[in-house]
Formats: C-alpha cells, structure tokens, sequence
C-alpha cells in the first residue's frame, strides 16, 4: 500500500523541514522512502534540536495557505538560504484583516541591506548583546548570531518566530533566544549593545511606542542600526533622536531581491545608524 503523509513519524513534527521533506519523500518509492525517514528521525533525535518558541502554529498549514519558497542570498561570507513568502499579493488573500497580514514571512530588501552592514563588520559585532525587533525571517539576527554575536530576536507573532528558528537551522546557525512581544505593551526591560530592526519604521503611530524601546532597552554608547527604505516618516523619528543627543549616520544602499522567475527593481535603503549618549543630556 502507498505510503500516504500522516504515515510519517517525524521528529520535527509541524516544522517547514517536515512539510518539503516529506513532500520530498512521497516522491520516492515506499521502502526507501521508510529507510530515509528512519535515518533521518536517528539522527535529528541525536541533534536534540530545542526551540524556545512552540511550535504552533504550524509552518506546514502556514505553508498550505501561503507560498513559501527558498531564496538564495550571498551576503558576507556565505550563502544563506532563506525560506519566506515572495508573493504580497498571495500573502493578502490568505487573511481577511489587514492587521492580522503576517507581513514578517516577507523578504525585505531592508533586511538584506542590514544583514550586508553587518557582514562587513565581523569584529565589531563578535561578543555583543545584540536585539532584534520585528525579526521576521530573521535575516540580520541570524547574521549578527553567525559572526559571534549572543542575540535575542523579538516579534510579535509567534509563527513568524517559527520561520526565524527554521532559517537558522537550515543554514547551519546556532538558534538565537527568541521572544514573543508588542511594542504597544513592551515590558523588557534588558539592556543590549547593539539593537537592530528592518523596515520596522513605516507607521508613525508606532514610533512612540519604539521611542522607549530604544531608550530603555540600548545600553549608554550603544547603537541602534535601522534600515528602511527612504520612508519620510523614518527620518522623522531619526531626526527626534539626533535632538536628543545621538549620534547619527545615513547611508544609502540599492538592494535587488534575486527573486527567480520574477522582474526585480531595485530598492534604496536608507542604514539609519544611531549612537546612543553616555548620559542622558
């Protein structure tokens, strides 16, 4: 008899890994398909994989109701493979309320431009407390994680924390601490060397809600490195911090997503990069 998909036993249960492996294996014929979910469950059971997120819910209904696919990325000293939705279109039609859009599965070219700044400072971000907000695919964490950095990825949604933690495990990445948080209700209170966030700046009425973030949560000296793509309410809330005393930087970058089968534009991104007081002035 056919092997049919609530056969497998695997021990990633509800992960994306379990969704494209056992469509991969259905592929194959039933006694080879049994040998290499056997020795695949042996040797992830070994792994001990621990997530501090659940698993719930999962990325495999997340993916029957929106298109996730792999792109591949050369940022730094490798390539990533990350897995998101390249489609806005699909991602619209699979909800019904604009507020429940799980924009985070997207790839932004904010996110690439900020994983290629950090890339290109290896030894400045070896050993810092690093903080991400709005994690989605988790790209800039990850990066800051591969250079050496201990990081805590934060997002409101905790599907969008699943995709992070299978990001990092498909391109070989230590999981980083991960959280579950509204900026409209933040209570951490934690202090970071290096705070980061990618396209997170594109609603006004959250930017008296971050304000604080970055207060409370960037230790004195800090810096705070925002990418978003040239949006003028963005350098409003940047031109409030430099009143305030910070330090602040811009540079422009044009970021073109390698997504295949698609005609790609460029975008420029703006790194906001921003250096936090001493003491308060």
């Amino acid at each position: 008899m056919a092997i049919r998909r609530d056969d497998y036993d695997t021990p990633w249960k509800g992960s994306l890994d379990e969704y494209f492996f056992i469509d991969w294996m259905m592929r194959l014929p039933d006694d080879l398909a049994r040998a290499w979910i056997a020795q695949v469950a042996q040797l992830e059971t070994e792994r001990n994989m621990q997530y501090v997120v659940p698993m719930t819910p999962s990325l495999a209904d997340r993916g029957a109701r929106f298109p996730l696919e792999r792109v591949m990325l050369p940022i730094g000293d490798r390539a990533w493979q990350i897995t998101c939705v390249t489609d806005q279109d699909a991602l619209l039609d699979g909800v019904n309320e604009v507020e429940h859009v799980p924009y985070g599965f997207l790839l932004w070219e904010s996110a690439v431009a900020l994983a290629a700044w950090l890339a290109e400072r290896p030894n400045a971000i070896a050993g810092k407390r690093v903080l991400e907000l709005g994690a989605g695919v988790g790209l800039a964490g990850l990066m800051a994680q591969h250079l050496g950095a201990a990081v805590w990825q934060t997002d409101h949604r905790s599907d969008v924390l699943l995709l992070a933690q299978e990001n990092a495990r498909q391109n070989g990445v230590a999981l980083p601490q991960q959280f579950i948080a509204d900026w409209r209700a933040w209570q951490h209170t934690v202090q970071y060397d290096l705070i980061l966030g990618a396209d997170i700046l594109y609603e006004r009425a959250m930017h008296r809600h971050l304000a604080p973030i970055f207060a409370t949560n960037l230790a004195p000296g800090g810096t705070l490195v925002l990418s978003d793509p040239s949006r003028p309410q963005a350098l409003e809330l940047i031109a409030k911090l430099e009143d305030e005393g910070w330090q602040v930087a811009i540079e422009m970058r044009t970021i073109t997503l390698p997504l295949p089968g698609r005609a790609n534009k460029a975008t420029d991104v703006a790194l906001l990069t921003c250096q936090k007081p001493l003491q308060r002035i």
